[in-house]
């Protein structure tokens, strides 16, 4: 397990590192605590003084600080919710005060779908790939994996070849998600496809080695492709497919799998709670409430009609 020490600034306690080393080792993964080291040490080097003595006040006027910024209110909440995490940690450990206990965090207000592709729009992304090419196989494969069983960019670069097994006839693929959760998703027979024809193109491959090898200057020394890595390509595939929509990022091919197969499959909440591995419902209920919403809207019944004017 890789070790994470806070460099200590200048004007902290010598003893920084006894209250957030022991914080970010009980972290279940890497990824979290680099940014949760991140965040505490964004916030010691604001605060300017030990993280011990700090107070609530302070917090509240770190909170002004970040809304005067201009982040967004999603941003600020993450933000807040580590420092909470973290002092409420040293309080029961050490034995300190909780200086952030009183601290509100901001409220999530946007309740809209975020973009999220159309059948349509899904068609035209996958039509740009060549698939002629071994880039264009690898293509089709990772864009299966986002779109069809609505994997994170982060999910599909740790995926290793081993990771496919055959379990009762079906063939499932171990997911190493958030927070060191590990669980399996089912292939889809034309996915699996996709991902065979991909893995022909490339020499034997080992269990341990990476379902998805980067090319030319992207790639690690292992040959992984990253999490950027994957997100770079979706843009550009974005880009050749001429996708353009406000607030499009490669985040939204996870939310067209969600809304997709809600809108379209006739998928119930618990089935795609399952699909996307979230561990509440009510993370899964957002899809769900917000295409309601728009069904049920009363604005079908509004008198007013512009039809004459067009």
């Amino acid at each position: 397990m890789s070790t994470f020490l806070l460099p200590t600034p200048a004007v902290s306690s010598p003893s920084i590192t006894d209250y957030v080393h022991p914080f970010l080792v009980q972290q279940d993964s890497d990824g979290t605590r680099r940014e949760y080291q991140s965040e505490i040490r964004l916030f010691g080097a604001w605060i300017g003084k030990p993280l011990g003595h700090v107070t609530p006040l302070e917090i509240i006027a770190y909170r002004k600080h970040l809304e005067e910024r201009g982040l967004k209110a999603a941003t600020i909440r993450k933000k807040l919710a580590i420092l909470r995490s973290f002092y409420g940690f040293i309080s029961q450990a050490f034995g300190l005060p909780n200086p952030a206990l009183c601290v509100r965090l901001p409220k999530a207000t946007d309740q809209s779908i975020k973009a999220v592709l159309s059948l349509q729009e899904v068609g035209r992304l996958l039509s740009v790939i060549d698939m002629d090419t071994p880039l264009g196989k690898r293509d089709l494969a990772m864009l299966g994996l986002l779109l069809v069983n609505g994997l994170r960019s982060i999910e599909v670069s740790r995926a290793n070849f081993g990771d496919m097994r055959e379990i009762e006839g079906m063939i499932a693929l171990r997911v190493r998600g958030k927070g060191g959760r590990i669980e399996d998703t089912r292939l889809r027979e034309d996915v699996h496809r996709a991902i065979q024809s991909y893995l022909a193109t490339r020499q034997e491959v080992e269990p341990d080695e990476p379902l998805f090898r980067s090319v030319g200057n992207l790639a690690s020394e292992e040959g992984r492709m990253s999490p950027k890595t994957v997100q770079a390509r979706v843009r550009y595939l974005y880009r050749l497919a001429k996708l353009e929509k406000p607030m499009l990022s490669p985040h939204s091919l996870r939310a067209t799998c969600a809304v997709l197969t809600i809108s379209i499959g006739k998928a119930d909440l618990l089935q795609v709670q399952r699909l996307l591995r979230h561990r509440s419902p009510s993370t899964t209920l957002v899809y769900v409430q917000a295409l309601d919403s728009l069904r049920e809207s009363a604005v079908s019944r509004n008198p007013i009609s512009l039809d004459g004017l067009l």
